[in-house]
């Protein structure tokens, strides 16, 4: 880990980047988030403390939403969207301070796993008892389960965009076998960074593993290597942009705000039959795409001879 920064960087300077993130969370989540890390940014607040507030904000709002009344639905939507503007803020104080570790990402993703219990279920329960339609309670767990896997599917593609694009940066996010290594130096770092590389960020890049070998297995990148320059960068953009705007879809963020609005106006039905129907619709077009996309890349990256890889089918199926 590096010297922390002792001046706040300039907003563009902290962003990822624009191509990997839904346009809300550029225009809104994102401002918001840089505006709080400027309002604490001299603070002793660390990035990990500020995924713990994060988590305290999902609790509270899934507390709202449990008790249900007009007004606490709109207090649980406002915190609930609290708790996604204060998920992207961690980050950016961790990039602004070069305070970036696996732990913070362990604890992003345990962080995330909380509020998404403590808001759902809550929130499913809350559209039972008004609607009082055992079918929506049906349909909830399909919508439940498969947006547990959008998510993994859209964090992998959206690094694998970055390492390729970001000549100067690249992703953030490491594969299995690295992890596998920091989940087993981890002991010494106490019971919670233990816990969270070990049972939270490990299990999750073993089933985004998992997930691409099934859908799409020319994505892989364990064992492969690319010699990037400006011309691989070209090329990996020109194919890979668009499905990459349709994951930012799926991802983390379009599903707590949709939640949150339609918690405010007491319709999560509403929330559900996007959820159900137009996300995964929206999904299997990403993922048709993506195949197409990874293997044009593929394939123009080999013409070039810089692909090295310990799997060749995998770089030439």
């Amino acid at each position: 880990m590096t010297e922390p920064q002792h001046r706040l960087p300039p907003f563009r300077s902290l962003l990822k980047s624009t191509e990997v993130e839904d346009p809300i969370n550029i225009l809104v989540h994102r401002p918001l988030a840089y505006a709080f890390v400027w309002s604490i940014f001299k603070t002793p607040l660390t990035p990990n403390g500020v995924t713990y507030l994060a988590m305290v904000a999902g609790v509270a709002a899934g507390a709202c939403f449990f008790v249900g009344t007009a007004a606490a639905m709109v207090w649980g939507g406002i915190l609930l969207w609290t708790a996604a503007i204060l998920d992207g803020a961690d980050g950016i104080l961790a990039r602004a301070k070069n305070m970036q570790s696996q732990f913070g990402r362990a604890l992003d993703g345990a962080a995330d796993i909380v509020v998404a219990c403590v808001t759902v279920f809550p929130a499913f329960a809350h559209m039972y008892w008004v609607n009082q339609d055992p079918m929506q309670l049906w349909l909830a767990i399909p919508a439940v389960g498969l947006t547990i896997l959008h998510l993994p599917i859209y964090d992998y593609y959206k690094e694998s965009y970055l390492r390729m694009t970001r000549l100067d940066r690249g992703g953030e996010g490491s594969d299995e076998a690295e992890i596998t290594a920091l989940a087993e130096k981890s002991k010494s770092m106490g019971f919670v960074a233990h816990f969270t590389m070990t049972h939270v960020l490990l299990p999750f890049v073993q089933t985004q593993g998992r997930l691409i070998r099934l859908l799409n297995p020319r994505a892989l990148r364990q064992g492969i290597s690319i010699d990037r320059d400006d011309r691989t960068v070209a090329i990996y953009r020109k194919h890979n942009l668009w499905p990459m705007r349709l994951w930012t879809i799926v991802s983390l963020a379009p599903h707590s705000y949709m939640m949150a609005i339609c918690a405010m106006f007491d319709r999560l039905d509403i929330y559900l039959w996007i959820r159900l129907f137009g996300m995964n619709s929206v999904f299997v077009i990403a993922a048709l795409w993506q195949r197409r996309a990874t293997a044009a890349t593929l394939d123009e990256l080999n013409e070039l001879g810089v692909v090295h890889t310990d799997e060749p089918e995998l770089a030439a199926a």
